[in-house]
């Protein structure tokens, strides 16, 4: 059983799709055996006398595949073999495995090729057909699913009618208001309402190229099977897949159309999945639509396309294109006018158009209590009043980014002073006014 925390509650998630089964054969990795011989090459250059076990482990495939291909590479004297000593077996395993001259040779021309190194990947093809049965449109939500993602956020209740329906339409999300409403926030407890838990493969092997898939970054495993020391992969899923929870992923400013592309690092040749297929079967948020460096237009129109058909069409770098299934919750959050970031065509193809609000002043006043009470803080009802009245003095609404910021800088000025952990009247104006501008209204919203 695979829980995860969800608010202040264990979920258990379960596996939508049937999880892959363990190949075991060269035919049922459906990957050619020489890329497959080449990441073993590539595995003992990197650690050195290795043994069965280990191989098997860091590659993902059955013991038996990489016997045999041992034995290959052996006959054509690219490895050698040693007796392990005593003190080095930690596997009961006593033969342990190491280039020949010949052989890191060839682990130098194979390292040229692609720098990859990890579980061995699947087919472009069984990738898609994994994405397509983990559709999140397959396993629709119900109110009580979204009641529960939302508990944290103050002011959701009228948020719910309108993303309940819009999670389970797999549609894309145009989230708009002003800065600091609280968009970005809410967007990222959407999949919290889906109790279903997704296989992610490491890697895919697509046009003579291993694409880096799986991301610690933005993939939490939710099983750990694949890291228990175990010679027999019978009664265990397919290691070339990690059992994580449905990603998501948020890029912002920072987001170039190099992104959108499969890529490498400017350190290695390892070519790295673009940030929409890392988060197939889970949600891409671009967050602060109208900071990225290329016209909104160009970047909206990128889009059109996968969002259509569910598909979106890649460059590799051997400049060979591929497609690649596209079945996500693609959700835009911004600060300017909808009207104004894109053509009624692609404003067509926004399924699910919500507007976010500052908070009515109950919320506020709720939230403002419960963040001091996490930071171990109370706050006067004499603070209170004034910090109504900065508000009205200076036109700024309830934004629900504000008692984080200001309670965050209430703590600071309390621990510098060495006083009690109270805001009092002085130390709220105190806090107002660095964090705002002279005119009020400069703070940091987001």
């Amino acid at each position: 059983m695979n829980l995860v925390e969800n608010g202040s509650h264990l979920t258990e998630l379960v596996p939508q799709a049937s999880a892959p089964k363990v190949p075991t054969s060269f035919e049922d990795l459906k990957v050619p055996r020489t890329v497959i011989e080449n990441l073993l090459l590539k595995q003992i250059s990197a650690f050195p006398k290795s043994d069965v076990i280990f191989l098997t482990r860091s590659m993902g495939i059955s013991s038996n595949l990489v016997e045999a291909m041992l034995a290959d590479l052996k006959s054509r004297s690219l490895i050698e073999v040693y007796q392990a000593s005593h003190t080095s077996v930690s596997s009961g395993n006593p033969i342990l495995y190491a280039l020949s001259e010949a052989g890191m040779k060839e682990a130098e021309i194979a390292f040229r090729k692609d720098a990859y190194l990890g579980k061995a990947p699947v087919s472009l093809d069984d990738y898609a057909v994994m994405v397509q049965a983990q559709d999140v449109r397959a396993n629709h939500v119900q109110r009580p699913e979204v009641v529960h993602a939302l508990s944290d956020v103050y002011g959701g209740e009228r948020l719910i009618p309108l993303l309940g329906p819009a999670i389970n339409s797999g549609r894309a999300l145009l989230l708009y208001g002003g800065a600091g409403t609280g968009k970005t926030y809410v967007a990222t407890r959407l999949l919290r309402s889906l109790n279903t838990s997704v296989y992610i493969p490491y890697s895919v092997f697509a046009a003579g190229n291993i694409i880096r898939v799986y991301s610690p970054q933005h993939h939490r495993k939710v099983d750990s099977s694949d890291t228990v020391h175990s010679f027999s992969l019978k009664d265990k899923y397919d290691p070339r897949w990690a059992l994580c929870e449905r990603p998501s992923v948020q890029v912002g400013g920072e987001l170039t159309m190099d992104m959108l592309e499969v890529n490498h690092t400017e350190h290695n040749r390892v070519w790295l999945a673009p940030v929409q297929m890392m988060a197939n079967n889970g949600i891409l948020i671009i967050d602060d639509l109208g900071r990225q460096p290329m016209p909104v237009s160009k970047l909206l129109n990128r889009w059109i396309v996968p969002m259509e058909y569910q598909y979106d069409y890649l460059t590799l770098p051997n400049g060979q294109q591929i497609s690649v299934p596209f079945v996500l919750t693609l959700a835009f959050s911004t600060n300017l006018d909808p009207e104004k970031i894109g053509d009624p065509a692609f404003l067509r193809r926004l399924g699910y158009k919500i507007q976010f609000n500052p908070l009515k002043r109950d919320d506020y006043q709720a939230l403002w209590e419960s963040t001091a009470d996490d930071r171990t803080l109370s706050v006067t009802k004499e603070a209170f009043d004034v910090l109504y009245h900065l508000h009205d003095l200076h036109q700024v609404g309830y934004y629900p980014c504000l008692p984080k910021d200001l309670i965050g800088i209430s703590r600071d000025i309390l621990i510098f002073e060495d006083e009690d952990p109270v805001i009092t009247p002085q130390i709220l104006e105190q806090a107002w006014q660095v964090y705002f501008t002279e005119d009020g209204k400069g703070g940091g919203r987001r």
